[in-house]
């Protein structure tokens, strides 16, 4: 690889413009070119341009000045000796698996995801309702056996079915979560960089106790 340089500046790309070079006195940030790119610059008659003809092609690794590539014509020995590049051929399949994954996509509507929405939200109301039905199933009991405490085998399937509640509950909320990331991606226009970031934050977090019981709840447990 080869870097552009007048002995004290430096060629580097545009943070902000792909594509677009900006000089630099800084040699960690020039732009490493191959041999035909260094060249296709050093002869491109664009006035934008004219700052880079005043530079010269230096190799990377052995510090040798390449004389005389502004005036070379044509492509011969363009990737051979110290032009050579080493390619790395994974990235064909890493392209190909990326687009794979993405027409793979659903792709849903937003009328389809309000419709997911609808539902969703009807089973959290649903799960919302039993949960309160357990406890209060649990104080009925209590009530119409003189104040007695539920038996401990049955309080321990009680305990397995409002488990199972929660769970169903829990997974409802994060779908509802990732549901508004998507529409917001419609209505925004994500990029599919951006759909991923917020898909990944949309996951819920640990669970922070409100009251003292949450900490009692677990000292029981453990």
């Amino acid at each position: 690889m080869f870097i552009l340089t007048d002995g004290k500046n430096f060629v580097m790309e545009n943070p902000m413009k792909q594509g677009n070079y900006i000089s630099t006195t800084s040699s960690v940030q020039a732009k490493e070119f191959t041999w035909k790119q260094a060249r296709s610059l050093l002869q491109n008659k664009k006035k934008s341009m004219g700052w880079i003809r005043k530079f010269y092609v230096v190799d990377k690794d052995t510090g040798k000045i390449e004389k005389n590539v502004k005036y070379y014509k044509g492509n011969g020995n363009a990737y051979t000796g110290q032009n050579d590049i080493e390619f790395r051929e994974d990235i064909i399949e890493e392209i190909i698996q990326e687009t794979r994954s993405i027409i793979g996509l659903a792709g849903w509507s937003m009328t389809q995801l309000k419709t997911y929405k609808e539902e969703l939200s009807i089973g959290l109301s649903k799960y919302d309702s039993a949960e309160s039905d357990i406890v209060h199933a649990l104080q009925k009991y209590k009530e119409d056996n003189n104040g007695k405490n539920v038996q401990a085998h049955k309080m321990a399937k009680i305990g397995y079915l409002l488990g199972e509640i929660r769970e169903k509950h829990k997974n409802i909320k994060q779908c509802l979560n990732y549901i508004q990331v998507m529409e917001n991606a419609i209505t925004y226009g994500y990029t599919i960089e951006k759909i991923k970031l917020e898909l990944t934050k949309a996951k819920h977090t640990k669970y922070k106790g409100r009251t003292e019981y949450y900490q009692i709840a677990l000292n029981l447990l453990n």
